[in-house]
């Protein structure tokens, strides 16, 4: 990355270094798979255990873990078009859930659709490993001083 790769793009992997070791990330096992100027995709690991809630066809994954994975992606989505000094808080959240997720790797992908001053706006959609979608998320991401 040189200097002209913008601040939230370079700062993100080491934040999530930070983040890997307790929290919601670390319980989500997030990782980043892919990084750019205003896209991002995250990697979330999903086990029946932590994360699953039981049903006649076996363990489905939480709606809550799914909209954590999601809302994680699009406030971090929104930081890497930040400036120095800045950092991301979710202002609002929609999740629709279309399908159970199975147990497993799951991929949100997000992207920031437009930036004003003080806010973001951007989407997420949370995969299947495997590319099928299970969830659409929505949300208005704030810019505050860090």
């Amino acid at each position: 990355m040189t200097a002209a790769t913008p601040y939230g793009v370079r700062a993100l992997p080491e934040l999530y270094k930070e983040w890997a070791a307790t929290g919601m990330v670390a319980n989500i096992g997030t990782r980043i798979v892919e990084l750019d100027a205003g896209k991002l995709v995250l990697e979330g690991n999903m086990t029946a255990e932590a994360h699953g809630f039981p049903t006649s066809r076996g363990p489905i994954v939480h709606g809550g873990a799914i909209a954590t994975l999601a809302d994680e992606c699009l406030a971090s989505v929104a930081f890497t078009v930040a400036d120095e000094g800045e950092t991301t808080v979710t202002a609002d959240l929609k999740v629709d859930f279309l399908r159970p997720a199975k147990p497993g790797r799951l991929l949100a992908r997000g992207a920031v659709r437009h930036r004003t001053r003080r806010l973001a706006f951007c989407e997420a959609t949370v995969e299947q490993d495997g590319g099928e979608v299970v969830a659409e998320a929505r949300a208005v991401i704030a810019y505050v001083k860090a």
